[in-house]
């Protein structure tokens, strides 16, 4: 397949104030799933430099404290470790250095090529003494090694004279700095350094996590001969030349990184940056090649040119975020930044995991071992909480353990048990992978289902689960939260029909795992019997068996400057009112889709006043209700707010970070918002009738099918490359090659 470079190149042009800067940071940051790099400045700032380069899940811990220290909290906090700075050059004219506080930035364009994997930066400099610099910085992370790969061009039309580049290796930046903001990270030492190593052709640092004892190595090299010295525990590279008049100076930095979480030969790999000096060039055809094969797969095409930009630069930064190491999952922000410590959350396996299982099922499957071999961890969890049987796992981790120290908005999220068991229900949907099912995915499904099991109680006939929290964390702690107990119906019946359907197979792994038919018997009833509450007089699901006591509250009544709300106001304030952080039932409905129309628009209507969408994980959940329900103008309008949420960052919070479940919120607003897709035994779509997206092209792999949906206007055309059965609407049947119909109207 041929695509229009221009359609994939993202653009800025004369963003300079500071904030402007540090949000394109973001935007502009690079990964390959392990490493990753923000769009810093290779000259550096000048004042308060804080260059970010991250490896995913390489973290260190520090000590909580509580003044009540009860059983079972979590007594260390874990964060993602900013590593050593291999990127800054220091560029040093007769007429100062060059950056921002010494020199006047007078023009910066910016760009992302998302058909090779280059960040592009142009900026223009003004001396105090009136010469013109521009600086052209084009930087890659590559997709199989550990490496940054940076090229500069420094020049000027009118400066003629000497210039100094000190290239520079060193421990990170520590500025000392406490946020009041739960999801930022408070700033400390997490490295020290080992050694330093200067040879003829590069500089090698060695370094560990303070309390992890986790190893980084980082190098540097370039395509121009310099001289490594050691100087105040850090290497600078030294080159001196001189400028001529409309005579480009350019060079190469090769910064490669290797730790003991990419391998144990670490010590080995760092020395052998030297064989990795080829052209920039090189490299970005090797980068070429690797994002076609990923558009190959991902293809996007929709009528609206913005959004369609938008949703291709989200699904880019998607995969950038996702290892192929299963001892890597997905950060809330990626490896874009360090907002929210770098924590793995039940968001990964909700809202990103679907884009991976469809377009990329072999990633997908690395993402959910993630999981598998954490579960001792979550097994030690739930001893931990008192339960003796089954596995709890983290709603916040980086390691396995908890790393919550609130619990009523943490440990409480019993649903991730059930998000996680359905991802890998998901994936075996999708697949029909029967040989990772019976290794990996039986054992994970059943093991958290014990947990709720024994976490919830039978009564009157009845299977509660109390003392929960959903995804709505501004109502903690209360009793049949309906998402809670769907998922957990929804897990449970997988697991009792697919033991059913296997029975001779599963037996050993049963036998393994203690499960005895008294406890299938038990997943039964409790699959059967578990509450689902209803409203009858408003007709509506409730959010769990207390919301709707709870004091109303205008929200528009409110003060508009205090959101979000966790910033502003006391918890209990929140806890109180009828007040809803995100998506929570109107979630159930929208995954398990299972309840009739009325109903559904009903509780939307109902929920959507109270929802103050102060998570980013809230609006494309809202928005596929809407395109259900048939509101497709407020869906239209969500989709598009989703799309650019950090695109054109809507809320100035881009510059800590992309909101990465955001990103595959956008793919989800699409696949199951205007095609209806859910993942079931047999494919399905429903998909609906909307005016404002007349075009559509997308394709996905469903059973080892590839499979291409296009809408132009009210008509669905799907093609396949070998038969599939489809649930349509209310018909299912088998596609051979193509099939053509018209898109329903009503709802």
């Amino acid at each position: 397949m041929t695509y229009k470079e221009k359609d994939f190149i993202v653009t800025r042009q004369d963003r300079l104030n500071i904030e402007e800067l540090l949000s394109d940071e973001t935007i502009f940051s690079l990964a390959n799933g392990t490493l990753g790099t923000r769009g810093h400045f290779i000259e550096g700032y000048g004042t308060d430099d804080d260059p970010i380069t991250l490896m995913n899940g390489f973290y260190n811990q520090y000590p909580f404290r509580y003044e009540e220290n009860y059983e079972g909290f979590p007594q260390e906090g874990q964060t993602i470790v900013n590593l050593p700075d291999t990127s800054y050059i220091k560029i040093e004219t007769e007429d100062g250095v060059m950056d921002l506080s010494n020199m006047k930035l007078t023009a910066i364009s910016r760009s992302l090529n998302m058909l090779k994997g280059v960040s592009t930066r142009n900026v223009t400099y003004q001396s105090q003494s009136g010469h013109t610099f521009e600086l052209i910085e084009e930087k890659i992370v590559t997709t199989d090694k550990h490496m940054i790969v940076t090229k500069l061009s420094i020049s000027s039309k009118d400066y003629e004279g000497n210039i100094k580049l000190f290239s520079y290796l060193r421990l990170p930046a520590i500025r000392y700095i406490e946020n009041t903001d739960p999801r930022l990270p408070n700033t400390r030492k997490h490295l020290e350094l080992i050694d330093l190593e200067n040879n003829k052709n590069n500089g090698i640092l060695y370094a560990k996590t303070t309390n992890t004892s986790l190893y980084i190595n980082a190098a540097i090299s370039h395509d121009i001969d310099f001289d490594y010295q050691i100087e105040n525990e850090q290497i600078i590279a030294f080159h001196e030349t001189n400028l001529t008049k409309n005579k480009p100076l350019e060079l190469t930095k090769y910064q490669l990184y290797a730790s003991s979480l990419t391998g144990n030969d670490f010590n080995e790999a760092i020395k052998e940056i030297d064989d990795y000096i080829k052209p920039f060039d090189d490299y970005k055809q090797d980068e070429e090649k690797a994002r076609k094969s990923f558009w190959d797969k991902t293809f996007i095409s929709l009528s609206d040119r913005e959004m369609e930009q938008a949703l291709r630069y989200n699904l880019y930064q998607l995969n950038q975020s996702a290892s192929t190491n299963h001892h890597m999952h997905i950060a809330a922000k990626g490896i874009s930044g360090e907002g929210y410590e770098g924590h793995f959350f039940w968001d990964t396996e909700t809202y990103m995991l679907p884009f991976f299982i469809l377009t990329d099922p072999c990633k997908a499957k690395e993402l959910l071992l993630y999981r598998y071999y954490k579960l001792n961890e979550a097994k030690l969890e739930a001893k931990k909480l008192g339960y003796h049987r089954g596995a709890k796992f983290p709603w916040r981790t980086i390691n396995g353990n908890e790393s919550s120290p609130y619990f009523p908005a943490g440990s409480a999220q019993v649903h991730i048990n059930s998000d996680i068991a359905l991802a890998y229900i998901n994936y075996y949907y999708a697949t029909k992978d029967i040989e990772f099912m019976m290794t990996y995915g039986l054992e994970i499904i059943i093991e958290t289902a014990l947990f709720l099991l024994e976490y919830g109680h039978f009564k009157d006939d009845q299977f509660h689960i109390y003392n929960v929290t959903g995804p709505d964390e501004y109502t903690v702690l209360v009793n049949d939260n309906y998402f809670t107990n769907k998922a957990a119906k929804e897990h449970f019946k997988f697991a009792i029909e697919f033991i059913n359907n296997h029975d001779q197979k599963v037996k050993d792994i049963l036998n393994r795992l203690k499960f005895t038919s008294n406890d299938f018997d038990k997943l039964k009833k409790a699959e059967e019997q578990i509450v689902l509450l209803k409203d009858e007089t408003l007709h509506i699901v409730k959010q769990d068996a207390s919301f709707l006591d709870r004091k109303d509250i205008d929200l528009t009544s409110l003060d508009q400057n205090k959101f979000p709300m966790l910033l502003f106001y006391h918890p209990l304030f929140l806890y109180q009112h009828q007040i809803i952080k995100q998506a929570d039932a109107i979630l159930a409905l929208v995954m398990f889709n299972d309840v009739d129309h009325q109903t559904f628009k009903n509780s939307f209507d109902y929920y959507m006043k109270r929802t103050t969408h102060d998570s980013s994980l809230s609006k494309c959940i809202h928005g596929i209700a809407a395109y259900q329900i048939g509101y497709t103008d407020l869906a239209y309008e969500y989709f598009k707010k989703v799309a650019e949420l950090d695109f054109r960052d809507n809320h100035n919070r881009t510059q800590h970070g992309l909101h990465v479940a955001n990103l595959g919120g956008s793919y989800l607003m699409l696949l199951y918002g205007i095609l209806g897709f859910r993942f079931s035994e047999v494919l399905t779509l429903n998909p609906v009738y909307q005016e404002q997206i007349t075009h559509m092209k997308t394709a996905f792999t469903y059973e080892s099918t590839h499979i291409k949906i296009s809408i132009e206007n009210d008509y669905l055309k799907i093609e396949v490359d070998k038969p599939i059965n489809i649930h349509l609407y209310d018909r299912k049947f088998k596609i051979e090659h193509t099939f053509e119909t018209k898109i329903k109207k009503s709802f």
